[in-house]
């Protein structure tokens, strides 16, 4: 048994260019394969993700509390009504100006001679 390792054909099959080639055909036969597994492992991951901050969420005392006093703290939207019966007039005199009909029109394409 002869266990001579032959220096030139492992220098052919360990030749840089040579590698990159054959992984660059490698990955291009097997590139669907990569993307959908790409694609699998984001979407366990934002699974992983979604179940961590929406159903395994845990508020301990302090911070329920934190919370329920900020939203007791923040005064309601207070309704102007004053303020908002000035938004309508506004809009029913524009839209009463738009129902007007149009009056000393210059009639640019000539059409009525």
């Amino acid at each position: 048994m002869d266990l001579k390792i032959d220096l030139k054909d492992l220098q052919k099959y360990l030749n840089v260019s040579t590698m990159r080639r054959s992984a660059g055909i490698f990955f291009f036969k097997k590139a669907q394969f990569f993307l959908l597994l790409i694609l699998f492992f984001s979407a366990i991951y934002l699974v992983f993700i979604w179940y961590t901050y929406i159903f395994n969420s845990q508020w301990n005392d302090v911070r329920v509390k934190e919370y329920m006093t900020a939203k007791q703290s923040k005064s309601e939207t207070v309704f102007n009504r004053e303020n908002f019966q000035k938004v309508i007039d506004e809009s029913n005199a524009r839209s009463a100006e738009f129902e007007k009909p149009l009056e000393n029109v210059e009639d640019i394409f000539r059409l009525n001679k």
